[in-house]
């Protein structure tokens, strides 16, 4: 090497963005499913968690990916990042008393399962376990919760937070692993 060369090492520096999307994700819907299995029945404490962590730190995690060049992050944590803001919004809304609107939210949580599923194809080609088992269940609650919008079987509702709160703390294992790892722990992941 010359002397007028000189090498430049560009460090990437920025944290991982999916454990801050994930655990975002797995908190919120930690608080729907006890919101579903009726633990509690003022939704204030589900439409903050679902703005400020489950959408604004998510979706503050997918421009993280973005600026990593990392589309599938910044898709996943974009994306349900506004899934969160836009239910809250069905949440403050007084939809629920209307049997038209339970049709329409229905279909808005069939949607979201088409997402969510053709993203469960990103993550087993990449082969992650438990972002597998993140997606499969996403897609398992929220056709779930659709049936139940369409039918209105207290019973699937139940099921729904059930499966939800399984979701959400696999989803925080997840983010967890990402974090503690990061200290020095080998967690499987």
């Amino acid at each position: 090497m010359s002397e007028s060369e000189q090498v430049v090492r560009i460090c990437d520096s920025w944290a991982t963005p999916g454990a801050l999307g994930l655990t975002g994700f797995s908190m919120t819907t930690i608080m729907l499913a006890f919101f579903d299995l009726g633990l509690f029945s003022d939704a204030l404490a589900l439409i903050s968690m679902s703005i400020f962590v489950g959408g604004i730190a998510q979706f503050c995690a997918g421009l993280m990916a973005f600026k990593k060049g990392n589309t599938f992050e910044t898709v996943a944590f974009c994306a349900f990042g506004m899934f969160w803001i836009s239910f809250a919004y069905i949440l403050i809304e007084p939809f629920g008393a209307d049997p038209a609107s339970a049709t329409s939210i229905g279909l808005y949580l069939l949607v979201w399962a088409l997402l969510s599923g053709t993203m469960l194809f990103g993550v087993i080609k990449l082969k992650a376990r438990f972002l597998i088992a993140v997606f499969a269940l996403l897609t398992l609650v929220f056709i779930v919760t659709a049936i139940f919008y369409f039918t209105g079987i207290a019973f699937v509702a139940t099921v729904a937070g059930i499966l939800a709160l399984i979701l959400g703390l696999v989803a925080f294992y997840t983010a967890m692993t990402i974090v503690l790892n990061e200290t020095g722990y080998k967690l499987p992941c």
